[in-house]
């Protein structure tokens, strides 16, 4: 099945899924929480496994009301398995018609009787695998043992199911912990329905017309006011090439990316249940580094100074593009892989962000938070 068919594919299946419910019975009172979950990928990674036990909706005031279960799969997912539209269900539920204002997702602790993509038994229950098949576990910071928060407000509508995907950032959620050699995972989910949404594919080859695998194609849009490229989606690139994202009806920015290449952008302005086409060419690139000496103050728990890489896109001479992020929890120095160039480097610690600097590649920044 091609990319664009399997996009139509998936897109008449989940109407056809809430067809169906308007058309089912049930309860007077009640209506169906349908739960998928998808990723928004890296390419800096082979496979990145992570353990779901349950996931919780609440209804009700913050602090009050109830927590009910509305998924408990117990399962070991490779992340970069659910790129390019697929999309793997957590569970689906009959709950109590209402409003609910967020949800809860536990990390599970063992991982499931299964096997990974170098054919051994999980040996953590989240962990990611590197270029060169090294293992390295992820371990998951004491303060979400009580699960990740989702703030997302949806209803349950008596007879009807509401269709909620949890879209699982790896880019943002795998995090460094300075020279130690231990990495963190931090989750970074979006939580997004599944009606109205704008399809988007395309190719992405070198400039000798041969296919890219595993680059990376993220939606982005420009905040002047924050200096900061927000994604909205991202994908990873097949081994033909190609990729397909699911998109809010909206302007976007959007930039192919892959190491040993430089970006290419263009702006695309997406539609409600419309198909849209943008394939991208990428010429080749000498790599660099820029340094990035952090500071964190000492005795900080938990902390997460996310670093990102922006530089100025030819397609587009008002706003700037991200290139690459980069999550680190340790006062250190760090050496990113960028092509070559001048950029602006971007940190924040999500309480405090840090004025944007110009770098180019072969020189270094500091970015202290010690005397915020």
């Amino acid at each position: 099945m091609t990319m664009r068919s399997r996009a139509v594919f998936l897109v008449f299946l989940l109407a056809g899924v809430f067809v169906s419910a308007c058309g089912g019975s049930s309860s007077d009172s009640t209506g169906s929480l349908s739960l998928g979950l998808s990723d928004a990928a890296s390419s800096d990674y082979k496979a990145v496994y992570v353990t779901i036990k349950e996931v919780q909706a609440h209804r009700g005031e913050d602090g009050e009301g109830v927590w009910y279960v509305v998924a408990t799969p117990n399962k070991t997912y490779n992340l970069l398995h659910l790129v390019n539209g697929v999309i793997e269900q957590l569970g689906l539920s009959s709950l109590e018609t209402g409003t609910y204002t967020q949800m809860r997702l536990i990390i599970g602790t063992e991982a499931e009787n299964g096997s990974n993509i170098l054919g051994q038994t999980h040996p953590h229950a989240n962990y990611f695998i590197d270029g060169l098949n090294g293992i390295h576990e992820l371990r998951v910071p004491s303060g979400y043992n009580t699960g990740i928060k989702l703030v997302h407000q949806f209803g349950i509508v008596e007879g009807l199911t509401t269709e909620l995907i949890l879209d699982f950032d790896v880019e943002r959620s795998i995090v460094k912990a300075g020279n130690s050699g231990n990495w963190q995972l931090k989750p970074t989910i979006k939580v997004m329905g599944t009606i109205n949404k704008a399809v988007l594919s395309g190719v992405i080859t070198d400039e000798a017309g041969s296919p890219i695998q595993g680059a990376r194609v993220s939606a982005q849009k420009f905040d002047q006011e924050t200096n900061e490229a927000v994604i909205h989606g991202s994908t990873l690139t097949t081994d033909t090439g190609e990729y397909l994202m699911y998109l809010d009806s909206d302007l976007y920015t959007v930039v192919a990316y892959k190491d040993g290449y430089s970006p290419e952008c263009a702006l695309v302005m997406t539609g409600s249940n419309e198909y849209f086409e943008q394939s991208f060419g990428l010429p080749a690139s000498a790599m660099g580094i820029i340094t990035c000496n952090v500071a964190i103050p000492a005795g900080a728990q938990d902390q997460v100074v996310g670093i990102h890489f922006l530089r100025a896109p030819a397609c587009d001479d008002a706003n700037l593009i991200e290139v690459k992020t980069v999550n680190v929890s340790q006062t250190g120095s760090y050496q990113v892989d960028l092509p070559t160039g001048e950029y602006v480097v971007v940190a924040s610690d999500g309480t405090t962000k840090l004025p944007g600097q110009a770098a180019a590649t072969g020189s270094a920044v500091t970015l202290s938070f010690t005397s915020m």
